[in-house]
């Protein structure tokens, strides 16, 4: 059976590009900490939301259409399918988080208390139960089949595998040798080898990466969601996983490329709160603001990224931007119809 020495793979993860990583999350953690006072930032927070939920669960192969997703959020409709009632569950697990982090012990109960969360609307009886049966983590292949990634851990492995994972966790978070964004990364890994519930274990992962950021002092996942960067990066995701769990169960594993992955992806999410913050900041007109957002982009971008982006511009505004930027010949338009894209000239 695993082994866990939380305590020996943070120190041991003490390298120099591990070191970058976090002194560079620490620099535009500092940046961006007046985000809560910066004007609409409800707005920002609702897009953040919104984007994170939605990603977490297609990643979990989990989608509704846009109709129903706008129904969802914007109008507060009530779930009509399974797929629906298991987005307003994450939803409703992440105001659990909101309400509980700053004084919530981290323990198995509240780990299932979650789970529960995400089922409980649908089906009550599901949530929150270990699993009964194995279970293995796939990948989903362009011709329909499964390639199984990993074996996760035997449900008669769960209970004690999870409750020496938990009690490490909490006794290396109290121990200011071992950093908590590298803890929690190594511990993400570990849930995810053992696999405690039959479903909605990649779901639950990241809400308690969501947790445990946030009880540890780093929000930016409120403003900005991971979640959806780690959906941007699903490749590297699930290379980094496939990675990091050969040899789990032999205790060889290596847990530097996902520990790596998940910091790349921090690190990401404040870049881009920084960035957005600072456009939003700007002193000059909307339209300098949108040609601001399409110049700066690597890639053609659409104009729901420039709307996510100016959160406190209306749609209307950005719109009519778009449309003289166009004329003016200062953009360009890479694709036509719904889903049109603009770069720069």
């Amino acid at each position: 059976m695993k082994m866990f020495d939380l305590k020996g793979t943070v120190l041991g993860l003490n390298k120099p590009g591990i070191i970058s990583l976090l002194n560079s999350i620490e620099l535009y953690k500092g940046k961006t900490l007046p985000v809560a006072k910066i004007k609409k930032v409800e707005a920002l927070k609702l897009i953040a939301r919104r984007s994170g939920v939605m990603a977490s669960n297609a990643i979990g192969s989990i989608y509704v259409t846009e109709e129903r997703e706008k129904a969802l959020f914007v109008k507060g409709a009530q779930p009509q399918s399974l797929q629906e009632h298991m987005i307003r569950g994450y939803s409703n697990a992440l105001d659990l988080i909101n309400e509980v982090y700053k004084f919530q012990p981290f323990d198995r109960s509240f780990i299932s208390t979650l789970h529960y969360y995400i089922y409980k609307d649908y089906n009550p009886d599901f949530g929150g139960r270990f699993k009964d049966s194995q279970n293995y983590i796939q990948e989903a292949m362009p011709d329909g089949s499964f390639r199984t990634i990993f074996v996760s851990a035997a449900p008669e492995e769960v209970l004690p595998l999870l409750d020496s994972l938990i009690y490490q966790f909490n006794l290396c978070a109290a121990d200011e040798e071992c950093n908590k964004l590298v803890l929690i990364a190594a511990f993400m890994l570990d849930f995810m080898c053992i696999h405690p519930y039959n479903h909605g274990n990649g779901r639950l992962s990241r809400l308690i990466l969501d947790f445990l950021m946030k009880k540890f002092g780093y929000d930016v996942d409120e403003y900005f969601a991971i979640a959806y960067l780690m959906r941007q990066h699903i490749n590297e995701y699930i290379d980094a996983f496939e990675a990091s769990s050969k040899g789990w169960h032999d205790n060889e594993n290596d847990y530097e490329a996902f520990v790596e992955f998940i910091l790349k992806r921090i690190l990401e999410a404040y870049r881009k709160l920084d960035y957005i913050m600072e456009v939003n900041a700007m002193e000059t007109t909307s339209e300098e603001k949108v040609l601001k957002v399409v110049v700066d982009s690597a890639t053609p971008i659409n104009k729901t990224v420039v709307i996510n982006v100016l959160y406190a511009t209306s749609q209307a505004t950005i719109e009519k931007a778009l449309a003289k930027l166009l004329k003016d010949g200062r953009i360009q338009l890479i694709t036509k119809g719904r889903y049109s894209k603009y770069f720069r000239v």
